[in-house]
């Protein structure tokens, strides 16, 4: 049955110099963090978080067979502030007595698997969430990485999520928090049965707007504010404007739901976990494949995440 493991917090225990400030040494403590493969734009310097995360399956192939959720990793109910802080879970906060980060809106900045090992007698294809793969099967399957067949690599050091360039947007820094499902329901007040809606001065959609008045054909500088905070604006333009930033812009956002991480392996090619294949390869005798199918197998990954809280 998987199991989640301890979290390694890599945080720097620096004693902090005289004539530096507290943000200073924070400041320090976080960019020595990071991965110098992956680029932190300074908006998020301050925030930035790198784990190491144990992700450990121990099961028979026969096991495996019988009940498949096993082959899933992800922590325990009760414990994903595994990946909160109490120092880094918002831009520029103040330390906390419990852990805190909204999980459901972090900023993914890279991901390395730094470690595998495996007794399982047969090639696993390893998904991980949040790392779309770069290993691809003839049949279309795709896997962050492909474990060999009783691998033993301690010194693994592979990148799987390299920094998106999106991480470096403007609109991280400007709209934090407004990703593509709050997109529509955040900022814009709809009133039923007419052909506009209100859309909030501070939502991004109306610089998007103040940057194509002409295209739009409209005229956002001479607008009444309405409450000092409304715009006017027909249901079409809205849905224009709201089209183009999902497409182009917040489906590309490097975002990561840490409150759904898990990782899972699977037997590469659609083959289930009992098939004999490769594992029972040149084994005539069948209680000794009976045996190599019910032998409890282990295999661990390590993965070290970089990501920030927003």
């Amino acid at each position: 049955m998987s199991s989640a493991r301890n979290t390694k917090n890599d945080e720097v225990k620096n004693l902090p110099k005289e004539d530096e400030s507290f943000e200073e040494v924070t400041q320090n403590m976080s960019l020595a963090q990071v991965d110098d493969k992956f680029t932190v734009p300074s908006h998020l310097s301050n925030g930035v978080i790198t784990r190491h995360y144990i992700m450990q399956w121990d099961n028979s192939l026969a096991g495996l067979s019988a009940v498949p959720e096993n082959a899933t990793w992800k922590p325990l109910d009760g414990h994903y502030d595994i990946f909160q802080s109490t120092t880094r879970y918002a831009p520029n906060c103040r330390k906390s007595a419990t852990r805190q980060g909204n999980l459901s809106q972090a900023i993914i900045v890279g991901m390395k698997l730094k470690k595998i090992t495996s007794n399982f007698p047969c090639q696993l294809g390893l998904k991980i969430h949040g790392a779309k793969g770069n290993f691809y099967t003839c049949n279309g399957e795709r896997y962050a990485y492909l474990i060999g067949a009783n691998e033993s690599n301690p010194n693994l050091d592979e990148i799987v999520v390299t920094t998106n360039p999106y991480v470096n947007s403007e609109y991280l820094r400007l709209y934090p928090g407004m990703t593509s499902k709050k997109l529509r329901s955040e900022g814009i007040m709809r009133v039923p049965g007419e052909n506009y809606v209100f859309v909030d001065k501070k939502h991004p959609i109306v610089e998007m707007m103040g940057e194509n008045q002409d295209v739009l054909q409209i005229d956002l500088h001479g607008a009444e504010l309405i409450d000092n905070r409304w715009y006017k604006v027909s249901k079409t333009i809205t849905e224009r404007c709201l089209s183009e930033l999902e497409n182009e812009l917040v489906t590309n956002l490097p975002m990561l739901n840490l409150s759904q991480f898990n990782a899972s392996i699977h037997r590469p090619y659609g083959r289930d976990w009992d098939d004999e294949n490769e594992v029972c390869d040149n084994i005539s005798q069948r209680d000794l494949r009976s045996r190599v199918m019910t032998t409890n197998r282990r295999a661990t990954a390590v993965i070290q995440l970089t990501y920030a809280f927003i």
